[in-house]
């Protein structure tokens, strides 16, 4: 009789009385260390389905136990382990170029995906043509718990986006986008549980919240781990396509899909933030607005030398009341900034002179008009020796009134209509002239000719 292959590993079974059984017993032999160890195969390049058929009595890497796929793909790729009788275990492993997936099935039933870069302990149930295949890396060991791989910061694996741990360093879960980082900590806050007994008729099951999908649910009958593709999630009710034994014990471990690491809106308030954590860099560049700076905030030991230019200050934003008594110096006024047309009328009195500072190189040509002096404004102290001349006189500007009293030895002459037009003024022995009609009368010597008898003057104050 020949040797049949009907075992899990499809090594040879010498029928009795089979010549050659010794060298087929130590290719057997052979074949099953082979099973135990590293295969690798790979995928013809860019293929969208492959076969791996175990060869009878042969070596063939798809019979390790450690099962590794290589090649280059452009899409993901469907891999059919045959033949679909077959019942084992499997690490299988996507070493595959192309950062592609690869489908893992056995026959019509469910299959498992594996990403690119990583890999899946699996088993094929061997159930022919609607033989499944079953990830075991996701089985629960008991009904108390599930177990997830555990290491410290130190010796994380080569992060793969998706992968989950929990880091006995940090005492938290972690995962792995585009770099490790905490989801949860040493306590499962966000993980619901729902316990139920099964009665044998009843498929529809309410869970404690709702867990968005049947993604979000590891569920458990008599602590055996049920396939997603047995049950599904609508808020929050579970319904199985059928229904859990009378008697049996049904826990639905549920996750609360949120955004890992980001807070919610308006849940960050001030006490959570440590001092001087907000710096510039972390400001936007229209952040910081009048109305966030509190009044009197903003002091002079906050701004720049520079920071306050004639262009920044409105028209007539800076007013008296804004000055301190000290602000304006001569030294803050550059040359020429104040003209004429910022003065007020009136706005600089006698108080706001220093002494120094008015002189007659300030003061323009022809600027001081009669109408700027106040009556009695200008007093013999405030003129100087050589201040009056001729020049200065306007015609007719001196009157009676602003001449005083004459004095022993002057006498006043008057023209013919009685407005006086001189003064002369003469010594001891003199006498009094005239020169004629409307002419001012002199004084002269008598020797030098007198008044006609009878044209004497009185000599005295008028």
């Amino acid at each position: 009789m020949a040797s049949t292959y009907v075992n899990n590993l499809r090594v040879a079974e010498p029928a009795d009385g089979d010549s050659g059984w010794g060298t087929s017993t130590n290719t057997s032999l052979e074949l099953i260390g082979e099973a135990l160890g590293i295969g690798e195969e790979g995928i013809t390049t860019n293929a969208d389905t492959h076969t791996s058929t175990i060869a009878d009595g042969a070596t063939d890497p798809a019979r390790a136990l450690h099962l590794k796929y290589t090649g280059t793909l452009d899409s993901t790729c469907t891999i059919t382990i045959a033949p679909n009788t077959l019942k084992r275990v499997q690490i299988i492993e996507n070493a595959t170029s192309g950062s592609q997936s690869i489908i893992i099935k056995q026959g019509s039933g469910a299959t498992i995906t594996i990403t690119n870069g990583t890999k899946r302990i699996v088993y094929l149930d061997g159930a022919g043509s609607g033989a499944a295949v079953v990830d075991v890396t996701a089985a629960a060991f008991g009904s108390q718990a599930f177990y997830v791989p555990s290491g410290s910061t130190g010796n994380r694996p080569t992060g793969v986006a998706g992968a989950f741990r929990y880091n006995s360093t940090t005492g938290a879960f972690e995962g792995y986008t585009d770099s490790w980082g905490d989801i949860g900590g040493s306590g499962a806050t966000s993980v619901s549980l729902t316990e139920a007994t099964g009665d044998g008729s009843t498929t529809a099951f309410t869970l404690s919240t709702a867990p968005g999908s049947e993604n979000n649910t590891q569920v458990f009958i008599d602590g055996v781990y049920q396939e997603k593709g047995t049950y599904a999630v609508s808020g929050t009710t579970l319904t199985f396509s059928t229904a859990p034994p009378n008697g049996s014990s049904v826990e639905v471990t549920g996750f609360s899909e949120s955004s890992v690491g980001t807070p919610g809106d308006g849940t960050v308030t001030t006490a959570k933030l440590a001092d001087d954590a907000v710096t510039a860099a972390k400001l936007a560049s229209s952040a910081v607005v009048t109305a966030s700076i509190v009044d009197d905030a903003v002091t002079a030991a906050k701004l720049a030398s520079s920071a306050v230019v004639t262009a920044s200050i409105v028209d007539d934003a800076v007013t008296a009341a804004k000055l301190a008594s000290s602000a304006v110096v001569t030294a803050s006024i550059v040359d020429d900034n104040v003209t004429q047309a910022k003065i007020a009328d009136d706005a600089v009195g006698a108080d706001q002179l220093a002494a120094s500072a008015v002189v007659t190189a300030s003061i323009v040509d022809d600027a001081v008009t009669q109408a700027k002096i106040a009556d009695d404004a200008v007093g013999a102290d405030q003129l100087a020796a050589s201040a009056v001349v001729t020049a200065s006189i306007v015609d007719d500007a001196v009157t009676l009134a602003k001449m005083a009293t004459g004095t022993d030895g002057n006498l006043i002459s008057y023209d013919a209509s009685g407005n006086p037009v001189a003064v002369a003024t003469g010594n001891a022995g003199q006498i009094l002239t005239s020169a004629g009609a409307g002419a001012p009368p002199t004084f002269a010597d008598a020797a030098a000719g007198g008044p006609s008898v009878g044209k004497a003057f009185f000599m005295g104050q008028l």
